[in-house]
């Protein structure tokens, strides 16, 4: 499914981002939290899974899986009409899916015909989740997606990750805002100084803690490791 193993990175030879990572995540239908703080390796270790990162040591291995980083970055041209923009993606992408996201921005109230630059920031914010979903791919990496916006464009945001993926696919979310989007995690990730401190099933950690927070959880982890 997706095997990382003995995965080291760095940008400089006194600069090591992640360390020794090892993980094996087995199953594709579920949503995982890869949750750290900033500076972690979180960006990182997505932007390798998706081959933004090349020079790294180790092996990722992802078969025959199709893969899309939606980033915390903006990656749609705002002067383009949505509707124009959705016509690019569909000749830049084979895997990109014009019918699911116009299913997306039906349930948005979008109107495609605007451009992105007409939408205020937590609009926008919408739009480009709408941009990421569409694509037709096993595995979707989120960075930071809920990072910019309001709680009201949060719950929204959380609903379109939850019903609007392909289906039987993963989703991998790395964020720091967790109290939002713990109910919708199968399994989580702690990560700090490029190092896995953690990987496992949500109930079960819910369970061995007592039903305490994740971001608690993640104290009382690190404090080990």
């Amino acid at each position: 499914m997706l095997k990382i193993l003995n995965l080291d990175f760095s940008f400089s030879r006194n600069n090591k981002i992640l360390n020794n990572i090892s993980l094996e995540i087995k199953n594709k239908n579920q949503i995982i939290a890869l949750l750290g703080p900033n500076g972690a390796g979180k960006t990182t270790l997505l932007n390798a899974i998706a081959d933004v990162y090349q020079k790294y040591t180790g092996k990722i291995i992802k078969g025959n899986n199709r893969i899309f980083l939606i980033p915390d970055a903006e990656f749609i041209p705002k002067e383009m009409t949505i509707k124009t923009c959705m016509k690019e993606f569909s000749v830049l992408y084979e895997d990109f899916n014009v019918t699911r996201a116009k299913k997306m921005l039906d349930y948005l109230k979008i109107d495609d015909n605007k451009k992105i630059a007409d939408y205020s920031k937590g609009m926008k914010e919408q739009i480009h989740l709408v941009f990421g979903l569409a694509h037709d791919v096993d595995f979707y990496l989120f960075d930071e997606p809920l990072a910019a916006v309001d709680p009201l464009t949060r719950d929204t945001m959380i609903y379109l990750i939850e019903n609007f993926r392909k289906a039987n696919s993963l989703a991998i979310i790395s964020t720091h805002i967790v109290s939002d989007m713990e109910k919708i995690f199968d399994e989580v990730i702690f990560i700090n100084d490029g190092k896995i401190l953690l990987y496992e099933e949500t109930e079960k950690l819910r369970k061995q803690y007592q039903d305490r927070k994740l971001d608690e959880i993640f104290k009382e982890v690190n404090k080990v490791c």
